[in-house]
């Protein structure tokens, strides 16, 4: 996936979550200040495991971080595991427990590194998940139905992805702006 599919990927499933989590309580989860933190958090989330390719977008600002990551795990390597995840979870938590981040932003960042994994299980080389455990790269959809990084369902992905986002943040947005 692009990085802007796997921005608008986050920010279109993150959106439907919030969604329907509003719609079953009948209040906002989210106040627009933690909505902000939240889907920036989603944001960065989204982009980091992609931290390990120079030539990315979250690579790009990083340069000597992003070449010292690919050169001890290689692209689509630890970064796209979960045990990485669960390492950065711990680390957040542990802000979070000290009052150093907010939870919300904590829940954000690891809901994008997620659906990061997730957005790279629908290419044909999936992510290895349990690595260092297991090396085998795992992907969520039928090889058949599995799409080429750039091609055009990785744009019709985004596409979807971002209308999601702006249909279901329409309604909220204008609710805080119209008190």
């Amino acid at each position: 996936m692009l990085g802007k599919t796997h921005l608008a990927f986050g920010f279109g499933v993150a959106s439907c979550g919030i969604y329907a989590a509003d719609s079953l309580s009948q209040t906002p989860l989210l106040s627009l200040e933690d909505s902000i933190l939240f889907y920036g958090a989603v944001g960065f989330g989204a982009l980091l495991p992609d931290i390990d390719e120079p030539q990315s977008l979250i690579g790009r600002k990083t340069l000597g971080i992003s070449n010292l990551i690919k050169f001890f795990f290689g692209h689509r390597g630890f970064t796209h595991s979960l045990l990485f995840v669960a390492l950065l979870g711990i680390v957040l938590v542990t802000l979070s427990h000290f009052r150093i981040l907010p939870l919300t932003v904590c829940a954000g960042l690891i809901l994008g590194c997620l659906l990061h994994l997730v957005g790279d299980m629908m290419t044909p080389s999936g992510v290895p998940l349990l690595m260092p455990f297991s090396l085998q790269n795992h992907h969520i959809l039928p090889q058949i139905l599995r799409f080429k990084t750039g091609g055009i369902f990785d744009y019709l992905i985004g596409f979807l992805s971002i209308t999601a986002f702006i249909y279901f943040n329409a309604k909220p947005l204008q609710n805080y702006f119209l008190l």
